[in-house]
This record gives structure tokens, C-alpha cells and sequence, in this order.
């Protein structure tokens, strides 16, 4: 017997009946969980109500022209109860789960009469599976997802989906929906979904839009289609091949899903089943799975404020004004651009520079236009609201600044105080530095309550996060007022204290003076980058200060350095490489400056890297430099792109033993992520 959590709002399957235009006799099967705050999912207690409720239906059928299954309008069905699929670490308790799923949807497709899925909110992964199992589905015509989601959590669509929707729209499309959107996080509009075949309609009233459809089942209209095509099994290949190459992408739900999809091409409905049943077993005991999980919960919980907002009002924002016109500022620029609708002022020190943000701005939104992406009238407004100074006189309208100029103090120095001179009183005064502190800068102005820390990432048009920085000098009102501009951005922003590095850059700078370190003591680059495959990173840690720059990345680690010398490395051999490159790789010009003297096994490298990590991790916890330890998988994630098969960071730190031998113990201890 699974011993599975307590399901806190279990879905009830409540039947009632109605009327068709034609007056036949239709049941109606709402499926709800008696709180519209909280999606209706479907865990072991409501799969069995559910299951129940067919069965006494199916004892009356006969007496009914149709069966319409709905939901209560927030969801229709947002899938099975994560939580209880998590909760199997047993192949058999697993298998037990998977075929109950199936169990009672196919009572759906073996009642005797049509069933109607009318989809009257979100329906995802075991929602939407639940629809596929009816014979027809009704859409609601607004804003709301459907899509099987599950490969970007580490499964395979295993209660039907990855069987029932290649029949229903043919492999391409069904490919499309079940590993392209997956994996990118895309769901499907109703419009979409009616135009790949998924449903049959769409309505404004999906009740009335499903009894209409009763009347007319004898005359639908709808398009075949052979899953078993003669190109079928190389789509199958070619789509799944596209997305094993990269490390952090769930190749053991990939690998699952081929397996699937070929056995369906040859079986039967039911030996299909069988194969789903024992793929989504397998993946439902993973320690990847767990961790995927955890970092879905991670993020989806970013959308709302972060822990540790004020509860003060923040400041209405309007004019913006950027300080600097390079790579960062430029982006920052555009951000502000395209997602406000005030004016955005930019300024620095030569018309050249200017001209060359402008340019650089108009190029990125070309691009978009050429591809589609974005409207030429968009592009113009946009642009628009863009406006190039070289006075920060101009900035007297500004109620927000940002300073995004050369990391030096001195510098910012000169740039805040001629700041203060001449915004107006209300305006704050932000810094996107990645690692100088706040408070010393607010101690360059009169009013160091109006100064914030507001810490963009690279490409800032991809990077969710913005670290808001936190400081004894700061009022509520201007940390909430920076938390409201990250969010108006569209970005997730994270409460940082004023800590060197705060989150991203202080465990990179670990990460990062680790690896050089272990170069110096003679560990070849390459020993050091087989070592942590494990990791999934997206790049090595030496192709990652190539794609810093080796400068910015000296400099961070010279900063870090400066502030704990026993814990952040820099080395000779980096300063040397950065100074004198010799190629484009600093891996290669380390390898050919440091010679292979230490022989060090892959464990040990590993272990060296990932206890340092576990280290800093305590460190910052204890200081409080966030709130939580979500935090700090939520910053890796989203500003650093540490990938969701480890959960972020703190996970695998767990699961490879680093917590317990260099922090003093789990950071998850009611987790099990081994």
C-alpha cells in the first residue's frame, strides 16, 4: 500500500444532469475541489471518486444521450496531484499509481455512449489526458492553457496523452505539444488547439457549446489521422534527437517517450497503456523528477511578491532615466522601453556612444520584425519612447534612475552625486552593480533612503531574475517601489542582502575561483570539465568566463577576493591569461600555461567543486543574505541558467552528499532528492 500525503483538497466528481436544444437527456459531470483559489488535480482519493461516479452513471446510461464532463471555470482539470506522484520511491508503488490513471479514464471511453469534455478552464497534463479520453472536447473561447507539460517536468504524458494524441492530430503536431512546448514551457490557445484537431470546438459558453454539440454528433465533421504514417517512427527520432544534446533537457523522459511512441506505432491500445504505465513509473521514483518538481514550485511562486516585500506603497513610476549607454545599459534601456509606457532617457558621456546604444537598440528590434516576432508599428513605438542626452540635466523629469556605468565606486561616486543635483526629490536613485555595496553608495548621497540596488542579468531580454538589494539606509517605500518595477518589467525579482556578489555572483565566484584554483594545483581543464558532468551545466566553467569575458570575470573574482581572501580565489594564472591572451579559449590558454602535474579522480575533482558551493550556500544562509533557501534556486535558475534537473542548486548539493560533508547537514531535510 502507497503511503501518499494527505491530499489537502481532494477533487469530487459531482453528477448532475441537463437538457440538449433538442431536449435529449444529458448528464453532467463537474469535477471540483470546492475552493476556486486552488486548481482541481486529481490525486488517488480523487481518481477513486471519480471512478465511482462513472460506474453508477454507467449503470444508468442507457437513459442518457451523452455524458459532458466539466470543470468549475478557474480549472477544468490542471492534472494529477504532484505531490502524489511524488511520493512513490518504489517501481511497483509507482506502476500502482500510473494504472489507476488509466484505470478510471478509460471508464470514459467504455461508458456505451459519447462523452463530451467540455473544457471550461486549464487543462493540463492529466487534465487535458482526461478530455483526450472522451470522445469529443468543447473549449471555452478566452485566455487559458491546455497542453501536456510533463516532459519538462522529467515524465511522459502516462495517463493516455502520449497514446491518445497522436491518433487524435497525427505525430507531428502531437510531437509539437508533448516535447516542443514541453520543454520550452508553451501551452496551447484554445484557437490552437482547435486548429490542431484537439478539440472540436470552440464556444463562449462551453455548456451551452457541448449540449449543442449533442444534437449534432451524427454530423460532425472530423479530419482522421494515422499515427502509424510512414515517416512517423523517423519524426518520432529526429524530434526527440533535437533535444538530447543538451545536458540539462530530461533525456531519461526523452529516451521514455521515444519507447513509447514506437511501441504505439505497432500495439494496441491497451499494450500501449502497458508501455506508458511502465515509463511513468520508472520516471515517477527519479531524484530528477523530485527535483524538476522543486524547481517548478520554485518558480511558479516567483510570480508572486517576494518574501520580504513592505508592505509600504511604492512610488509611481514614470520617467526612467539610464545612466550609460553600453551592452548592459542598452538593454536595460530596452526593457524599460518595451514594457512601460513612459519615457526611458538615456545618457553618457559622447554622442558616439549615443548614437551607438540607438543603433544597437534598433538592431536588436529589426531582428524580432525580420522574424515575425515583432511589428514594425511596435518597433517604432518602442523607439519612440527612447530618449538619447548628454546631460543628466535632462534627467530632472526622471522619478526613476538607473546607473549602469563601469564597477568602480569612485566612479559611481562622481555619478550619483551629480545625480542628486538635479532629480527631483521623489525619485530614486537605483545601481546596477553585481557586487559593490548599496549602503556605500547611499553614503555618497543626501538622501541614502532613495538609493536601491537593482541588479539585471545578461541578456537581460532572457534572464527572468533582478536581484532588489536590500540596505540598512533604504526606506520601505523605496524597496517596494524597486520590487514593483522588476515585476512591471515582467522579471522575477528576489530580495538580496547588501552582500558582496549578493546571490549569482557570489556562487559563481565560488564556482568560478574553485576551478581556476584546482588549474593551479595542476589538475588539467579538461579532467575538471569531465568532472562535472554530473552537474548538467549548460557550459563548463571556463567556457562560462569566455562568455563573461575574461575582464569582468577577473574583476568579480578580484572583488569577491578582496572581501573573504580564505574563501574566493583568483590565482596568478588567470590575471596572466587575462592580461596576455594567447586564443579565444581561456581553457586553452590555462591548459597551455599550467601543465598536468596532479592526477586527481573525477569524484575528487567533483567533490572539491560542489563542497565549495555547499559551503558558501551555509554561509549566506546564516547571514541571512535571502530570505529562504528557495531563494538561492530561484536566483541560480533564473539569473545564472543552472538547469531545473538539479532543481537549481541546493538539491544536488543535497543528493551528492556536499551538504552533509561541508555544510553541518541537508538544506532539505525533509526532501528526499538521493
Amino acid at each position: 500500500m502507497i503511503d501518499y500525503p494527505e491530499e489537502d483538497f481532494p477533487a469530487f466528481a459531482e453528477l448532475t444532469e441537463a437538457r440538449s436544444p433538442s431536449g435529449k437527456r444529458v448528464g453532467v459531470l463537474t469535477l471540483t475541489n470546492h475552493d476556486d483559489r486552488r486548481p482541481t488535480t486529481l490525486g488517488p482519493l480523487g481518481l477513486a471518486r471519480l471512478g465511482e461516479e462513472l460506474d453508477d452513471f454507467a449503470a444508468q446510461s442507457d437513459d442518457f444521450a451523452a455524458l459532458i464532463v466539466t470543470g468549475t471555470g478557474r480549472t477544468f482539470c490542471a492534472g494529477a496531484n504532484l505531490d502524489t506522484l511524488a511520493s512513490p520511491r518504489h517501481f511497483g508503488d509507482a506502476l500502482q499509481l500510473a494504472q489507476e490513471g488509466h484505470r478510471v479514464l478509460s471508464k470514459l471511453a467504455n461508458l456505451g455512449i459519447p462523452t463530451i469534455a467540455a473544457i471550461n478552464g486549464t487543462a493540463l497534463g492529466g487534465g487535458l489526458e482526461l478530455a483526450l479520453h472522451c470522445n469529443h472536447r468543447v473549449s471555452l473561447d478566452g485566455p487559458m492553457a491546455l497542453g501536456l507539460p510533463e516532459i519538462g517536468l522529467g515524465l511522459i504524458p502516462g495517463w493516455g496523452g502520449a497514446t491518445l494524441l497522436p491518433q487524435l492530430i497525427g505525430i507531428e503536431s502531437a510531437l509539437r505539444v508533448m516535447v516542443d512546448n514541453a520543454i520550452s514551457g508553451k501551452t496551447l490557445s484554445p484557437e490552437l488547439a482547435l486548429t490542431l484537431g484537439i478539440v472540436d470546438a470552440v464556444a463562449p459558453n462551453t455548456m451551452d457549446g457541448a449540449l449543442e454539440l449533442v444534437d449534432s454528433l451524427d454530423t460532425l465533421d472530423r479530419v482522421g489521422h494515422n499515427a502509424n504514417t510512414s515517416d512517423a517512427a523517423a519524426r518520432i527520432d529526429e524530434t526527440i534527437d533535437r533535444y538530447l544534446g543538451r545536458a540539462g533537457n530530461p533525456i531519461h523522459a526523452l529516451t521514455h517517450l521515444r519507447r513509447v511512441l514506437h511501441n504505439s506505432l505497432v500495439s494496441s491500445r491497451n499494450e500501449s497503456f502497458e508501455a506508458e504505465d511502465a515509463a511513468l513509473a520508472d520516471l515517477m521514483t527519479t531524484s530528477e523528477f523530485r527535483s524538476r518538481l522543486y524547481a517548478f514550485r520554485v518558480t511558479s511562486s516567483a510570480n508572486k511578491s517576494p518574501r520580504g516585500t513592505p508592505a509600504a506603497p511604492p512610488r509611481d513610476i514614470d520617467t526612467i532615466g539610464i545612466v550609460g549607454a553600453g551592452l548592459m545599459a542598452s538593454q536595460i534601456a530596452l526593457a524599460c522601453a518595451e514594457s512601460r509606457n513612459g519615457r526611458v532617457m538615456v545618457t553618457d558621456v559622447t554622442q558616439e556612444k549615443l548614437d551607438a546604444a540607438r543603433d544597437r537598440i534598433s538592431g536588436w528590434l529589426s531582428t524580432r520584425v525580420a522574424k515575425g516576432t515583432l511589428t514594425s508599428e511596435t518597433q517604432s513605438a518602442i523607439l519612440s519612447r527612447i530618449v538619447t542626452t548628454l546631460s543628466t540635466a535632462d534627467f530632472a523629469g526622471c522619478t526613476l534612475v538607473v546607473e549602469a556605468v563601469f564597477e568602480d565606486l569612485e566612479v559611481k561616486r562622481d555619478v550619483l552625486t551629480a545625480l542628486e543635483a538635479v532629480v527631483p526629490a521623489e525619485c530614486i536613485i537605483a545601481s546596477n552593480t553585481s557586487s559593490l555595496s548599496i549602503e556605500a553608495m547611499a553614503s555618497f548621497v543626501s538622501h541614502p533612503e532613495r538609493v536601491a540596488g537593482i541588479h539585471f542579468f545578461n541578456p537581460v531580454a532572457s534572464m527572468k531574475l533582478i536581484e532588489v538589494v536590500r540596505n540598512d539606509s533604504q526606506s520601505d517605500e523605496t524597496l517596494a517601489t524597486a520590487i514593483t518595477v522588476a515585476q512591471s518589467l515582467g522579471k522575477t525579482p528576489v530580495i538580496v542582502a547588501d552582500q558582496p556578489g549578493f546571490v549569482v555572483n557570489r556562487l559563481l565566484s565560488t564556482f568560478l575561483g574553485e576551478s581556476v584554483r584546482l588549474v593551479e594545483t595542476g589538475v588539467s581543464v579538461a579532467d575538471i570539465s569531465a568532472a562535472l558532468v554530473p552537474l548538467r551545466l549548460p557550459m563548463t566553467p571556463f567556457a562560462l568566463i569566455d562568455l563573461i569575458g575574461r575582464k569582468v570575470s577577473l574583476s568579480m573574482l578580484e572583488s569577491m577576493h578582496a572581501s573573504a581572501p580564505d574563501r574566493f580565489f583568483v590565482g596568478d594564472t588567470l590575471r596572466a591569461v587575462t592580461a596576455r591572451p594567447s586564443s579565444d579559449s581561456v581553457g586553452e590558454d590555462l591548459a597551455a600555461l599550467i601543465q598536468k602535474t596532479r592526477l586527481l579522480t573525477r569524484n575528487e575533482i567533483h567533490n572539491s567543486m560542489v563542497d565549495a558551493l555547499a559551503r558558501e550556500v551555509r554561509i549566506m544562509l546564516d547571514a541571512s543574505v535571502v530570505a529562504t533557501i528557495t531563494d538561492i534556486d530561484l536566483c541560480m535558475i533564473n539569473g545564472a541558467g543552472w538547469p531545473t534537473a538539479i532543481g537549481g542548486m541546493t538539491p544536488y548539493l543535497d543528493a551528492c552528499g556536499a551538504s552533509e560533508r561541508a555544510a553541518g547537514g541537508l538544506f532539505h531535510p525533509t526532501l528526499d532528492f538521493a
